[in-house]
């Protein structure tokens, strides 16, 4: 008997669960019509209209109703039976499901609603957001620790490798897999001769010949006839410059000097993920993981036309996907001295290819050290070299050479986003010394209106390069003093700039090949260059195949998922999580490093629905960090079960 009244317990509590989370996932965030609710209604003055709000909000078709509630009653009745987490993984899956939960409302009223405080206009909205969040928290936790609860067994699992994976036991199945990704991506090299370009490229190429392209407009000249900025790498524009002098010398075209760019990039990256399928293979010992990583590399749609981008973001996502295998290989073998040196080579070139890199192996290194007590003197002495480095180089090297550094305006997105729309929505609070304050730095007459949302370069673009550290101090301080007016416009701008790297929108697979062309007539606007894409009938044919390939990506449910930065990011947060569960130091670290470049994402300018270019790195790991969430628990496994057979 007491077993009928647990079961029936168990069973109206996951009835409960169910019907909350299927409102929750169908609800209608909008504001209810007065005239729709009191419609039938005698007396407006009861109750009834306004629970009427409530429920009108639940737009959920009865078939659609009948299934979801069919799979989550079985759902949480699995839950409810199953072993219960220790309080560290479950504070873990709570914290993960509070986040989620957060992320998908914020995302949600944002994406589709334009209207952050939606949910907390009147009782009813704040009912129906309590609803909302409690039917998501409920899921995600619940799937979450489905998903602790099944993860050795998963892991421990024995069985043989699929035939196709023995081709990384082959001698040369380093060329092998180098040559089959080459053949999946030459569609692409083909269709996008010479490269593909993007905004970047174009200041990219113009200072490669000491062109003015408007970018050194942005900070004050260090040498008359100069340039040349470090807004974009030096080196990397360096490596152009000397490909593309290198091919007209030679009586190249400009078209052939940049495919010899984007060649030797996509050489290059063909290189270090090759390198990286073979090493999640071979050394982290599962094939099929690394079988299924290189599939992914050579049919995204999105690899190869980074791969051939004219931008230091694909050599940034190479050398950390380098960086993590490099730094595993280092922990993990007899030979420190030639591993580390290895590994300081790639932190060096992280740190020039890209600013935010400086960040992410300090802290990387740093947190390395203090996990492997028994390296943290060479560590130390690698973040050092880097430190010193990156000092020598920005403050002598560069200033020597007559270049100044990138504007200081790209570290202050934030407090420009948040400036702009206060002063948009809040003008008529503004005092004269908050003005004063404020237009020394900013174009304040025009902030409201250049105020974007998602993207904070219109309002950067009115940075005063000329405002002094005293005049930056006063504006900053400010900035501070305005946000206790109103905090919640300050929450506004940051959540708004930045929601698409934790809520999934689909990204427009085609928006790359459509920027190309556009960038093209920029580069070629004032005479100096005469790039274009190939338009005979069999590239035009070709590149509208590639169209409809990005196309099938973003619409095909499931696999458009892999179209969304979020994704990437989750991976991230799910991979420390669980490898924190396992206490794997290595895999630890790198997950770390992943998570820090994704913090400083966060102070960029852009929204990740606008494009993916600031997660690209972690696209191109997600296949080792996946790896590394299964490698090494088999064998534990095993053991442990031999254990308690003996």
């Amino acid at each position: 008997m007491n077993g009928k009244k647990r079961f029936k317990s168990k069973l109206f509590k996951s009835v409960l669960k169910a019907v909350i989370t299927v409102a929750a996932l169908t609800m209608d965030y909008s504001l209810v019509a007065d005239d729709t609710a009191l419609s039938g209604y005698v007396n407006p003055e009861t109750m009834f209209p306004t629970l009427s709000k409530l429920f009108y909000a639940i737009e959920a078709p009865t078939i659609n109703t009948c299934l979801l509630i069919c799979l989550l009653v079985p759902f949480y009745l699995r839950l409810s039976d199953m072993e219960t987490l220790s309080v560290r993984k479950l504070a873990g899956v709570w914290a993960l499901a509070f986040l989620a939960a957060f992320s998908a409302i914020i995302g949600k009223l944002f994406y589709v609603y334009n209207d952050i405080w939606l949910l907390v206009r009147g009782t009813v909205q704040l009912v129906k957001g309590l609803i909302v969040f409690v039917g998501l928290f409920w899921l995600f936790s619940g799937l979450l620790r489905l998903m602790v609860l099944a993860y050795k067994s998963v892991c421990g699992r024995c069985g043989s490798n699929w035939r196709l994976t023995r081709l990384f036991d082959k001698k040369y199945s380093f060329a092998v897999i180098a040559a089959l990704l080459f053949a999946a991506w030459l569609p692409v090299i083909t269709a996008y001769y010479p490269a593909v370009f993007m905004g970047d490229s174009e200041d990219i190429i113009y200072m490669a010949y000491n062109y003015p392209s408007g970018i050194e407009t942005t900070v004050l000249p260090l040498k008359e006839g100069c340039n040349i900025t470090n807004h974009h790498p030096v080196i990397y524009t360096g490596y152009v410059s000397l490909i593309l002098h290198a091919v007209r010398a030679l009586g190249g075209s400009y078209n052939f000097g940049i495919f010899c760019c984007a060649l030797i990039q996509c050489l290059l990256t063909l290189c270090v993920l090759t390198y990286s399928c073979v090493y999640c293979a071979n050394n982290l010992g599962n094939k099929r993981l690394a079988f299924a990583g290189m599939c992914f590399y050579a049919l995204f749609p999105l690899m190869p036309k980074y791969a051939i981008m004219i931008s230091k973001d694909t050599f940034f996502a190479d050398l950390l996907l380098l960086w993590a295998i490099l730094m595993h290989k280092a922990v993990n073998a007899a030979d420190i001295r030639k591993n580390m040196a290895a590994l300081a080579a790639v932190s060096a070139a992280i740190v020039l290819i890209r600013k935010n890199g400086v960040y992410i192996m300090i802290l990387t290194l740093i947190l390395a050290a203090a996990l492997y007590r028994n390296l943290w003197k060479r560590l130390l002495w690698v973040l050092f070299a880097v430190v010193a480095m990156n000092g020598v180089y920005s403050n002598i090297v560069l200033p020597a050479a007559g270049i100044p550094d990138g504007s200081v305006r790209e570290m202050l997105s934030v407090a420009f986003q948040q400036t702009a729309r206060y002063v948009k929505y809040h003008g008529d609070e503004v005092t004269q010394e908050e003005r004063r304050a404020i237009e020394k730095v900013l174009d304040y007459e025009n902030l409201g209106s250049l105020y974007w949302e998602n993207l904070s370069d219109p309002v950067k673009r009115t940075y005063n390069k000329e405002a002094s550290g005293d005049e930056l101090t006063e504006y900053l301080a400010v900035w501070f003093r305005m946000f206790f007016k109103h905090p919640e416009e300050y929450a506004a701008a940051f959540l708004n700039n930045y929601y698409g790297y934790v809520y999934p929108v689909v990204n427009d697979a085609g928006k790359l090949a459509r920027t190309s062309v556009g960038s093209m007539e920029n580069v070629n606007r004032d005479g100096y260059f005469d790039f274009s894409h190939c338009e005979d009938v069999f590239h035009a044919g070709l590149r509208d195949l590639l169209t409809f390939y990005d196309l099938l990506w973003m619409r095909i449910p499931v696999l458009n998922l892999l179209m969304t930065s979020a994704l990437y990011v989750w991976v991230v947060l799910l991979t420390l999580f669980l490898v924190c569960i396992k206490r794997d130091k290595a895999a630890v670290l790198t997950a770390v490093m992943y998570l820090v470049l994704i913090a400083t994402v966060l102070v960029g300018p852009s929204n990740a629905i606008n494009y993916e270019r600031y997660v690209f790195p972690c696209i191109m790991g997600m296949p080792f960090l996946l790896v590394m969430i299964f490698s090494g628990i088999r064998q534990d496994v095993t053991l442990e079960r031999s254990i308690k057979n003996v």
